[in-house]
């Protein structure tokens, strides 16, 4: 039988942890060397706003508490962004935007659960998308320890699920491996322009000339 006590103590260790990772982003964008992407926060926040809404009106509780915390500190950084932040008019910015808009209008209207499920998946990922490519052609603009410490914190998030069904599951499964993947192009930035070493297949990926637009 699953200790749910334990699962929700280890959520609030996530969502603690998540916390802590914003007062380093926040001091170096005040600092002036971490410049959040525009197009990333502003996606995520309206994802934000309505998914967790939706997510705890599905029953989770355990994994709540990460999500709550990024919701808050997301909208922190996006006001932030307006004066310290890149980004937001590139075409690749304006195509994510125009993606994530379209997969909200389909999220919000659909009465299919899962479908509703699979674009709010999507609209995350496009949220992504512009702020993988800032870390992997601008790894100095992004700050390394906040990143690490909010991969970290849905890692974890991963343990204090007690549910196996999709529409829980999903959700912080993405987040995991998103975060994960702007933490890894930071911790091990594309040094390979610089040497003879082999490029990594992810690098290869983002070095396609669509995220150079």
């Amino acid at each position: 039988m699953i200790d749910l006590m334990n699962h929700a103590h280890i959520g609030q260790i996530a969502g603690f942890i998540a916390l802590i990772s914003v007062v380093p982003y926040l001091i170096s964008i005040v600092q002036g060397r971490t410049k959040p992407e525009r197009a990333s926060y502003l996606i995520w926040f309206i994802v934000d706003i309505i998914s967790i809404a939706s997510y705890i009106s599905v029953g989770a509780r355990t994994t709540i508490w990460t999500g709550l915390v990024l919701t808050f500190t997301g909208s922190l950084v996006l006001i932030l962004s307006i004066k310290h932040g890149i980004g937001g008019f590139s075409k690749f910015d304006l195509t994510c935007l125009l993606l994530a808009l379209i997969g909200i209008v389909v999220w919000v209207g659909s009465k299919d659960a899962v479908l509703a499920l699979y674009f709010v998946t999507f609209v995350n990922f496009i949220g992504y998308l512009p702020t993988i490519k800032k870390a992997y052609f601008l790894p100095k603009t992004e700050n390394t320890l906040s990143w690490a410490l909010v991969a970290g914190a849905s890692t974890l998030n991963l343990v204090a699920l007690t549910s196996l069904q999709a529409r829980i599951v999903l959700p912080v499964v993405c987040s995991a491996v998103l975060q994960a993947s702007v933490a890894y192009l930071l911790v091990f930035p594309a040094r390979f322009k610089h040497t003879k070493r082999r490029p990594h297949k992810v690098h290869l990926f983002l070095a396609h000339p669509i995220f150079a637009k």
